[in-house]
């Protein structure tokens, strides 16, 4: 199509890239906005989970209802674990991923992200409905924590039907061959729900560091996008983010 007179073919693409621009860091808003972690009420709620009431926030909490006190281990499930999911929340997910992040750079370590969802899903909500697609999250959630490195790595419930994983001490190519032992340890699995066998495949974008610059917030977006990518080809595979223009250089 051929330009308007007078239109600069320079300012039609730069046009393309704001507004690609605009679009990704609307996503990397996104991505901070889920997280709505008030370390003082958590505090305060974890102090009164284990006072089973009484409470050292001051008079006003003594009106609390009693609750019978909560284990240690129930203590860490409500504060650290997805209700759903064998797996982390996100909260306590992006919080690590920083840490991590600032640790790789200060001694120089690599480390990589990944980004995993569950194909198909809204199919499986439609044909089974919702306590099957609970069962599904929860049986990927198993499948991850089985794979990756109890020791180090961590797996965490990102949002709806994606998972996030950190790989702390992972280059580039060591996540992409975490990611299709995991890959196809999933696709090898079988979920059982009532008298149906489901199977089950995933879509996984890898981001990693050095390579991929950015933040915690910018790394998942960019895994995410690699994700997607994969999802709009069939899913059932990987990919690695490709190297975005609108993260900063490190």
């Amino acid at each position: 199509m051929s330009n308007k007179p007078g239109q600069n073919p320079g300012n039609k693409k730069n046009d393309e890239w704001v507004i690609k621009d605009n679009l990704f860091h609307r996503r990397v808003s996104d991505v901070r906005n889920q997280v709505t972690w008030d370390f003082d009420s958590t505090e305060k709620a974890i102090d009164i989970l284990q006072t089973g009431g009484a409470s050292r926030f001051g008079a006003g909490a003594q009106q609390q209802p009693e609750y019978q006190p909560l284990s240690d281990e129930e203590i860490e499930a409500y504060a650290f674990f997805d209700a759903t999911t064998p797996c982390l929340k996100f909260q306590y997910m992006l919080r690590m991923l920083r840490r991590e992040l600032k640790r790789g750079k200060r001694f120089n370590r690599p480390i990589a992200i990944l980004v995993v969802a569950v194909d198909g899903f809204d199919n499986i909500v439609k044909t089974h409905g919702p306590s099957a697609a609970d069962a599904m999250l929860a049986f990927v959630g198993e499948r991850l924590n089985a794979v990756t490195r109890s020791d180090i790595d961590l797996a965490g419930r990102y949002v709806n039907e994606r998972f996030l994983i950190i790989l702390p001490e992972t280059p580039g190519k060591g996540a992409t061959i975490a990611a299709e032992r995991l890959r196809k340890d999933v696709e090898s699995s079988v979920m059982q729900w009532q008298w149906h066998q489901l199977q089950v495949t995933v879509s996984i974008g890898i981001a990693h560091r050095p390579g991929h610059a950015g933040e915690a917030e910018e790394l998942i977006v960019q895994a995410d996008m690699a994700c997607e990518s994969v999802e709009r080809t069939g899913g059932n595979n990987i990919a690695i983010a490709q190297m975005t223009e609108f993260v900063g250089a490190e």
